[in-house]
């Protein structure tokens, strides 16, 4: 839907529905979702293709990321999640929650989206100038399947600079979610009703023995979405004594991310975001010259990098559009010490290894997964800790 004010959407969301429950809604979704996840279905081929477009991405790229997205809204999921909130009773849940959605990746907020949905929620969705149109289509498609649920949620856009409708949004809304960089979620922060997701990284920590077959799968992880989201992977860190073992899972990374560059091609890369790349790569190799045990292996033009170090000092936050780093750790022990103040902001890890899936799970890192699965977490995810799970479908 193009630009309107808040005040017509707010009259959809006050109006009642009729004879609409967790199941009606669950089922609705879920067959929403089925149609999603075939790549011939017109509605998400067309979408692809005009987001690939706008945004400067390859379809094959989309594809598969849209692919993971949509991985876990099963109908088994989705049923699931409707007993746990009949259970809980919807009658104690916001009855209208509005969301802001980020332009970075497509179809973020998905998750808790469908949780709202069958909550008994009306839903209010305020896309990203940058990307209008995953929730738009989505949308479409859940009211042709099920025209009372479709009827349910509602897609706007305008821009940044309208933030009279913004405003009206956020006092209209029982409970109001936004994404975005933290400069955004803290002009925010004022509001009472507003809960925030701001910027999150995600992590891999892979013990010497599992290495075996990581590389590709963590490669993916990394192109996936071009790395611009909360659950891109910005560093792997492998546990060994021998600085070997994490040199050849880097070497192995560098040539599937190499492949990826041929079967999912990547994005054409912002002015600002390629003179970062330009300048993890400059530094990398100064570094390199001065004798430091780190090494570049990089891409031909910027489609790829990957930094190895033998030990790192600390998290690397990349810049995005395939940019990691991989280093290792003599003993588990370490792990903290390099995460440091970023403990706080990790929204996830692959974990390969016993040792280290304990660790990030003591650690309440709010999902961790096996490698190749970052990008597809499950639909009760806690995201940012939980808050708003909890709030839509009660605590566990």
């Amino acid at each position: 839907m193009s630009a309107t004010s808040a005040s017509s959407a707010m009259r959809m969301l006050r109006a009642e529905s009729v004879g609409l429950g967790a199941d009606r809604m669950a089922d609705a979704l879920a067959r929403a979702f089925e149609l999603w996840r075939d790549r011939d279905y017109a509605r998400r081929r067309d979408a692809i293709a005009a987001i690939a477009d706008s945004a400067r991405y390859s379809v094959a790229l989309l594809e598969n990321s849209i692919d993971v997205l949509l991985k876990p809204f099963t109908d088994n999921a989705l049923k699931a999640m409707a007993a746990r909130i009949s259970a809980d009773n919807r009658n104690n849940k916001p009855k209208t929650v509005g969301f802001i959605a980020a332009g970075n990746v497509a179809g973020a907020g998905i998750h808790e989206i469908a949780i709202a949905l069958i909550a008994g929620a009306r839903v209010l969705i305020k896309t990203a100038s940058a990307e209008p149109i995953f929730f738009e289509e989505f949308a479409c498609t859940l009211a042709e399947v099920d025209r009372v649920a479709g009827a349910r949620i509602e897609v706007l856009n305008w821009g940044r600079e309208r933030t009279d409708l913004t405003d009206e949004l956020i006092a209209k809304c029982e409970r109001v979610v936004a994404y975005g960089d933290d400069a955004t979620i803290e002009s925010l922060r004022n509001r009472s009703n507003v809960i925030g997701f701001g910027s999150r990284v995600s992590a891999a920590l892979i013990d010497a023995s599992c290495i075996d077959g990581a590389a590709e799968l963590l490669a993916r992880d990394v192109a996936l979405f071009e790395q611009l989201g909360c659950l891109s992977l910005h560093q792997v860190f492998v546990v060994s004594p021998d600085d070997h073992v994490a040199r050849n899972l880097a070497t192995n990374m560098s040539e599937a991310l190499e492949r990826l560059a041929v079967s999912m091609p990547p994005a054409r890369i912002p002015i600002r975001d390629a003179a970062e790349i330009r300048g993890v790569r400059e530094r990398a190799r100064w570094r390199a010259i001065s004798g430091e045990p780190i090494e570049l292996f990089e891409g031909r033009g910027l489609e790829w990098t990957l930094v190895f170090e033998a030990e790192a000092d600390s998290f690397r936050v990349s810049p995005g559009f395939r940019t990691v780093h991989v280093s290792g750790l003599r003993d588990i022990a370490e792990f903290r010490d390099r995460i440091g103040k970023m403990s706080g902001r990790i929204e996830a890890i692959a974990v390969a290894g016993d040792d280290c899936e304990i660790e990030a799970r003591a650690m309440g890192i709010p999902y961790v997964c096996a490698p190749g699965e970052m990008q597809s977490p499950p639909l009760d995810w806690r995201h940012g800790g939980g808050g708003f799970l909890d709030m839509m479908a009660g605590p566990r």
